[in-house]
């Protein structure tokens, strides 16, 4: 796996897809806002199928009006809370249904409590940013690379906040993502 930013996300599609006939079809979670949005409709701008998945059902809806004019009836929009691997795993017998397994995996959902110190932080707030950046992660890959081993290559890219690599006082604890971007950085690997 390899940690990467929004270029390199671009970067790896538009070169997946520069080594094959077509497009690569990629899974954004988190996909009905902010650069979840924007990664998925510029992707599928230049040619790649969308599989998304977020919670807010009418950002998905809209989401999809815009994908649905690029002409690519493919696209997939779930919805689906990585927070909970039921959810998770029936996202992906959704996509299996569809026989469109990802080949590249941006896991992007993730959520950041109100900017506060670890001790004042509610037990509620807390355990939302635990279960969306960490085990949301897990919940995605759990189901997704089995899927993708048959074909013995995929790319995921797991994103975090620039708050875990910072100094700050108050807030670097809040990165949990970047548990696995650290993880991704020190044990890279290729699906086999």
């Amino acid at each position: 796996m390899k940690t990467a930013s929004f270029g390199a996300v671009n970067r790896a599609a538009a070169g997946a897809a520069a080594a094959s006939s077509g497009g690569k079809t990629v899974m954004i979670t988190g996909v009905s806002k902010g650069r979840g949005r924007a990664l998925a409709l510029e992707l599928a701008k230049r040619g790649h199928t969308i599989i998304g998945c977020s919670r807010a059902q009418d950002k998905l809806n809209s989401l999809q009006s815009e994908l649905s004019s690029d002409h690519n009836n493919h696209h997939l929009l779930v919805i689906a809370d990585v927070r909970s691997n039921s959810s998770v795993e029936e996202l992906a017998r959704a996509v299996i249904e569809k026989k469109d397994v990802p080949d590249i995996i941006v896991n992007n959902a993730g959520t950041i409590n109100r900017n506060n110190k670890i001790w004042e932080v509610l037990e509620e707030e807390f355990d939302a940013v635990i279960d969306t950046n960490v085990k949301g992660i897990a919940n995605v890959l759990r189901h997704f690379i089995p899927l993708m081993l048959p074909k013995k290559q995929g790319i995921i890219v797991n994103f975090s906040s620039g708050w875990g690599r910072s100094g700050a006082a108050l807030v670097k604890w809040i990165s949990a993502k970047l548990i696995f971007c650290s993880y991704d950085l020190m044990f890279p690997f290729k699906l086999l």
